[in-house]
């Protein structure tokens, strides 16, 4: 496990402009399945976007929950997509003004709310949400199974969760406790496992994306005002951190009861 604050860092991440510079190489690689105008920190597509929007049962007017919602970009489009009210969730501050913002302009903030939390302390009410969704975020939680079981503490029984996330084949350096199936945990917090499945191209479009970002740090850093050799590092971290992954996976899970001791 790593002691880094990620709140910190995270909170300077949303603080800063969105960089032209990565979504131009995030457009370069994802194609059509880059979803510029929702501002994403993540490798999310159009396709986990369909995805979650088929899969989601939030009936017209209930609460979907967007954990770890960034720029609020993704919540926003399934919120809007489905007709449903929406309670975004950020470690960082910097996001839920972000997110806020972005509501507010889209002329979405009376069905839109932001909070700082944690997946594994939400602050919703017991049963309170009627589905949930978190893009690429979940494995900066340090404690799996404590989030799982807060995100079956929140939802109704008979909601669903969407996510997507990585499973890990050894623990990176740098990043906190990884695990190698999440099947397990969503189990025994008592969610019924709909789908497991490992993203198309995943990998390709890391390494793809890898490569462009180093061959453009020096552009990178004068569009942020960052040291180059820091930013390389980052990207080397990142980059081992991508060596660990065993899939990118997209899970659909829906809670049928919490345990009797939940």
């Amino acid at each position: 496990m790593t002691d880094r604050d990620w709140a910190s860092v995270f909170s300077e991440t949303f603080h800063a402009p969105v960089s032209a510079v990565q979504a131009r190489i995030w457009a370069q690689v994802l194609g059509d399945e880059y979803p510029a105008s929702l501002d994403t920190y993540s490798y999310v597509t159009y396709s986990d976007l369909e995805r979650a929007a088929e899969e989601l049962t939030v009936p017209a007017g209930g609460v979907l929950a967007d954990v770890a919602c960034g720029r609020g970009g993704p919540g926003l489009w399934l919120a809007s997509r489905l007709g449903t009210r929406l309670i975004g969730l950020d470690i960082a501050d910097t996001a839920v003004a972000a997110a806020s913002d972005r509501a507010r302009a889209l002329g979405l903030d009376t069905m839109a709310e932001y909070r700082v939390a944690t997946f594994e302390e939400t602050g919703l009410a017991d049963a309170s949400v009627d589905g949930a969704v978190s893009f690429d975020a979940l494995l900066f939680s340090p404690d799996k199974a404590a989030a799982i079981r807060e995100l079956a503490r929140v939802l109704r029984v008979g909601a669903r969760l969407v996510v997507t996330t990585f499973d890990y084949h050894r623990q990176p350096v740098g990043r906190p406790f990884q695990v190698a199936d999440h099947r397990p945990l969503l189990e025994a917090a008592g969610f019924s496992v709909l789908a497991y499945e490992a993203t198309r191209d995943w990998r390709e479009h890391l390494e793809r994306i890898d490569g462009l970002l180093f061959e453009s740090v020096e552009e990178l850093a004068a569009e942020s005002g960052q040291d180059a050799d820091e930013l390389r590092a980052g990207l080397e971290e990142m980059h081992a951190t991508t060596a660990c992954m065993t899939r990118r996976v997209l899970f659909v899970a829906e809670l049928t009861g919490l345990p009797e001791n939940g």
